[in-house]
């Protein structure tokens, strides 16, 4: 192998031929360090704690790999800042949502000095993130932006565009501009098939999703079923193409049983869900929000059939998840504690005594909302109000639930009386002063056996 002494440099300058040597080298580490998604590539789906170590192994290795030059090396290495940008991809598939925003944050004046593809790596992971934490209207605008800039066009880059258009059709999807997400999930459709030949079970699974809501929404059944059927063969191709990806047979179980719970068809949308839930529990664990999405679904099967029940178990798993999530949003938490709210009230008092009780959770989404100042909307003071229910209904399980549901129902008044008055929150305003008013007396009472007693 030449050296510099080789090609006549005296040592003080390289030789032009060692500098267009070095810069290769360099353009191959670089694009290396781009395109490395080690870590995003991992399933994840070994449950809870072995993934929740693996993440753990995977930051150390990033951390190590900063000083293993002893030089301090940062994130201007591209091969750290590719490095940080795979973990990236590792923290979203475990749905660690704060991390991976903190370390896209941290990469992005690294990213925006390098310009080009690094930059579109990362408004694709930034748009996915967001995603994940529900902000999809900033993720569309990312998209958009990926779109206009992408120095490639899509017969240059059919992949890569695929992939933006599928995005591109969820972020609307989601939005519920269900028209324009079937333009794009068109053009994704048709780059698939340019050069993969056919579409396979994830473009069924997108586009048959998509196909359902249209039909059902047009209330053309005959399509509607067609579409459906094009959901399940993406089940069946899943399972053929990729068995050991039991988290995203899981996803596609869901929509399926989705299809059926629509049109009241219990039998096989409750078999779905729960072949779902098994597969979900046994892969990544109990504190997913995956998990927590799929419980809820569990629930919402048995609540349309009036088993009430049988529903609140999976409610109350549901709230755990929901409660300690990253992404946690009061709108969501409020409708889940409602629904939980709602159950619980069909279904008595003596079904509530037979199960878990919900403080753990309760106090945990109340630390999580504080932790993140999300503590002091007119949303917030309704959701004191519906967990103040909450802990009366289950006050038979624990004489301090009743201490409980007083403070949030104070607290649920003091929000409301400090935020401009309008007719809704006057309306929570007197529902809430009149629960407390009927509150205190039975903790009162509670507090006057107790000092008896003793």
């Amino acid at each position: 192998m030449l050296g510099p002494e080789d090609l006549g440099g005296n040592g003080a300058e390289p030789h032009p031929l060692v500098e267009v040597r070095d810069k290769v080298v360099a353009s191959y580490q670089d694009k290396a360090a781009l395109l490395k998604r080690d870590w995003t590539d991992e399933m994840f789906q070994e449950g809870e704690e072995i993934n929740e170590a693996r993440v753990a192994e995977i930051e150390a290795a990033l951390v190590g790999g900063l000083g293993s030059d002893g030089r301090g090396s940062t994130l201007a290495d591209g091969r750290n800042l590719g490095s940080a940008l795979d973990l990236v991809g590792a923290y979203m598939k475990n749905y660690m949502l704060d991390k991976a925003d903190a370390v896209l944050a941290r990469c992005g004046p690294h990213v925006s000095d390098r310009g080009g593809v690094w930059m579109i790596k990362w408004l694709n992971h930034t748009s996915t993130v967001r995603m994940k934490q529900g902000r999809y209207s900033e993720a569309l605008e990312m998209l958009y932006e990926l779109e206009i800039y992408s120095p490639y066009n899509a017969e240059e880059a059919p992949e890569f565009y695929e992939t933006l258009y599928r995005n591109l059709g969820w972020a609307l999807k989601s939005l519920g501009r269900v028209d324009e997400a079937a333009v794009y999930f068109e053009r994704m459709a048709q780059v698939a098939q340019t050069h993969k030949g056919q579409l396979d079970w994830f473009d069924c699974w997108d586009i048959g999703k998509l196909l359902v809501m249209l039909a059902y929404r047009d209330g053309n059944m005959e399509r509607f079923y067609r579409a459906r059927g094009m959901v399940e063969d993406s089940l069946r191709m899943h399972a053929e193409a990729e068995p050991e990806d039991l988290v995203m047979r899981a996803k596609v179980l869901d929509s399926l049983a989705e299809c059926f719970l629509v049109t009241k068809e219990y039998p096989s949308a409750e078999a779905h869900y729960n072949e779902a839930y098994k597969l979900l529990l046994e892969t990544v664990g109990r504190n997913s929000p995956l998990f927590g999405k799929q419980a809820r679904h569990s629930a919402n099967v048995l609540i349309d059939q009036e088993r009430h029940a049988e529903a609140l178990p999976f409610l109350g798993e549901a709230l755990v998840v929901e409660a300690a999530k990253d992404a946690a949003k009061v709108h969501e938490l409020l409708d889940l504690v409602d629904l939980i709210v709602q159950t619980q009230q069909k279904c008595g008092t003596d079904a509530i005594e037979d199960l878990p009780p919900n403080h753990a959770a309760l106090r945990s989404l109340q630390k999580n909302l504080r932790a993140r100042g999300m503590d002091t909307s007119k949303e917030y003071a309704i959701l004191c109000h519906k967990m103040s229910l909450m802990y009366l209904h289950e006050h038979k399980l624990d004489p301090g639930h009743l201490k409980r549901a007083v403070k949030l129902a104070k607290k649920s008044v003091e929000l409301l009386e400090a935020h401009p008055e309008d007719s809704t929150t006057a309306e929570w305003l007197k529902m809430g002063k009149m629960h407390l008013q009927l509150l205190i007396p039975a903790w009162r009472q509670l507090q006057g056996e107790s000092a008896r007693k003793q």
